[in-house]
């Protein structure tokens, strides 16, 4: 029991590192490389796993990378 809470932490940070990194990746594919390294530069201070799928939800509803930016800067 002890073990399982003492890894909890690192999966957390595994799963948010991945999430982050496919939000990148879609980013690049749909807006180009520019704004997925500004959406990534932000994406490091965000920490909510809520806010990430809100974000990715994001990446496809936005008509452009500068709209997607402005979504992923807002909080909420």
């Amino acid at each position: 029991e002890r073990v399982a809470t003492w890894r909890e932490p690192w999966i957390r940070q595994g799963v948010e590192q991945g999430k982050r990194e496919q939000l990148r990746r879609q980013t690049e594919v749909r807006f180009g490389r520019q704004t997925a390294e500004r959406l990534f530069a932000a994406l490091r201070r965000e920490h909510d796993p809520r806010r990430l799928d809100a974000i990715a939800e994001a990446v496809v509803r936005c008509e452009t990378g500068d709209e997607l930016l402005r979504e992923a800067a807002r909080k909420r």
